[in-house]
């Protein structure tokens, strides 16, 4: 709970600061890229680690803000979640600013899961019927998990649809034990 709290706040605070200087989009993409580095690499446990001091710490933070040629705004946010020690925040903070953007440009994200992976046309049908449903743009994610059967999970704006051969057969088998 402390952390949605701290993640919404540190991104609403973030995102204000992007928007004023009209470059939330581009605040965005450097802070996501940053996680991209920081999960996929022994940072997190560098950063992290009090053992190290805290101006030896930033300077590698800053030094890979550098090499990933984020903007002062980015880097200097970055710093402060260092020295505040919230930096394990930050796939939240991420996900929470990632929101804010989407809100503000009119845009929502959706993800689709089937059995098989969807054909193009499917995909455009299904695109079509998502933007008249929440009257914004949306941006799609699509995976696929054979262990659907058959059928279509689908979520959008926090809610799930549950399409699936395989949810249909459970509720199927459900009903059958209550009937007994």
């Amino acid at each position: 709970m402390i952390e949605g709290s701290l993640s919404r706040r540190y991104s609403k605070a973030l995102f204000e600061l992007a928007l004023e200087t009209r470059r939330e989009e581009e605040i965005g993409q450097e802070v996501e890229a940053f996680l991209s580095a920081y999960s996929g690499s022994e940072l997190p446990t560098v950063l992290n680690n009090p053992a190290f001091g805290l101006d030896s710490r930033k300077k590698i933070l800053i030094e890979v803000a550098r090499k990933i040629q984020l903007t002062p705004l980015s880097e200097h946010f970055l710093s402060l979640l260092l020295e505040r020690d919230r930096l394990s925040f930050l796939p939240a903070i991420v996900t929470s600013y990632r929101r804010l953007l989407n809100a503000a440009k009119g845009r929502v994200e959706a993800k689709i899961v089937s059995a098989a992976p969807l054909e193009p046309g499917a995909v455009e049908r299904l695109l079509d019927s998502l933007r008249r449903v929440s009257g914004k743009n949306v941006i799609l994610q699509q995976e696929s998990d054979p262990k659907l059967i058959g059928g279509l999970v689908m979520e959008l704006e926090g809610k799930i649809y549950d399409g699936s051969v395989r949810r249909q057969l459970e509720k199927m088998t459900q009903r059958i034990a209550r009937s007994y």
